[in-house]
């Protein structure tokens, strides 16, 4: 009877070692796949990118907004410029805004984040914006998903894909 541990210690170990020697298929695509793969894959950001700026071109004719650009694709609408001196880069502040979707979806009511402007702290958009301000300025800026969360959202409550709206209530600058 005292075989039966060496017995399943034996068997255990031979499945162990057959299983580790399997191994995933890889599929190796031919030059010509890869190149019809990364055809496909421009073609279709391409069509997002150009959806999201008919959304966010749409959202400022309901408004009646004339914003800026700024280099990312973001644009922005300063509804109270700012009294303070002009925001710089390395500048370390604290940013109150709110998040929210085109149709209005709250993601966050009352985000608070301190950042150096200039570092991409939080998203290239909100990035940019800063550097276009005063201190007290109040702003809104809409970015595309490509200068925001991208591909995946932040990991919370913003989802893949999505244009944002940044209603940026406060700045104040953070003495270093």
């Amino acid at each position: 009877m005292r075989k039966f541990p060496y017995i399943l210690i034996l068997f255990l170990t031979a499945m162990l070692t057959v299983s580790c020697g399997d191994r995933t298929p890889v599929v190796e695509l031919q030059p010509e796949q890869s190149e019809l793969m990364k055809e496909n894959m421009i073609n279709a950001n391409r069509v997002v990118i150009q959806s999201e700026a008919t959304q966010i071109e749409s959202y400022l004719q309901r408004r009646g907004w004339r914003t800026r650009q700024l280099p990312s694709g973001a644009c922005f609408y300063v509804s109270q410029q700012g009294e303070g001196p002009a925001i710089l880069s390395n500048d370390k502040v604290e940013v109150t805004y709110r998040l929210e979707g085109l149709d209005g979806t709250p993601f966050y009511t009352h985000q608070v984040d301190t950042l150096v402007v200039g570092h991409r702290d939080v998203t290239t958009a909100l990035d940019e914006l800063l550097l276009q301000l005063r201190y007290g300025s109040q702003a809104y800026l809409i970015a595309p998903s490509n200068s925001a969360y991208g591909v995946v959202g932040d990991g919370d409550r913003v989802p893949s894909r999505t244009v944002l709206v940044y209603i940026v209530t406060n700045i104040n600058n953070i003495k270093q």
